[in-house]
């Protein structure tokens, strides 16, 4: 069975593949074809070697099969890791700002949809006689 060497880059997590003369790659179709299970054996020691020198972390041997000159893991796992998600991961829209005038946005709807409303504005202060609520001092003038 054909295999690879993957690992991830520690600098930033990407995945990575061992190439020919042991250089790094990002691509699966750089990556070095493993067909000899010795040989597979020593890239992996080798692949472990640079794990303790810092470069890459987890190094593991990956299952691959060879279709019209392409390199396809055979695991859903290195599939997912060699091709990225199977969903649409990005957001719909872009964060915005938030406003000054203290207004909340709605990114559920439509542009057109987000005028400005009067039941965003700030309350409006009321004194205590208007709310209906008043201090002790005018409970007498409340209750005639």
């Amino acid at each position: 069975m054909l295999k690879v060497v993957s690992a991830n880059r520690l600098a930033d997590g990407a995945v990575v593949y061992s190439g020919p003369g042991g250089v790094w790659f990002e691509r699966l179709e750089d990556a070095r074809i493993l067909a000899i299970d010795g040989e597979a054996e020593a890239a992996l020691e080798a692949a472990m070697e640079d794990a303790r020198r810092n470069l890459i972390v987890d190094p593991c041997l990956v299952d691959v099969a060879e279709e019209a000159s392409v390199l396809r893991p055979l695991t859903l796992r290195e599939s997912i890791r060699a091709r990225g998600p199977t969903i649409d991961y990005l957001p719909r829209s872009s964060v915005k700002p938030s406003r000054a005038d203290g207004a909340r946005e709605n990114f559920g709807k439509p542009a057109s949809r987000d005028a400005p409303r009067a039941a965003y504005a700030p309350p409006k202060e009321f004194a205590p006689q208007e709310r209906g609520l008043a201090p002790a001092a005018y409970a007498g003038e409340i209750a005639q």
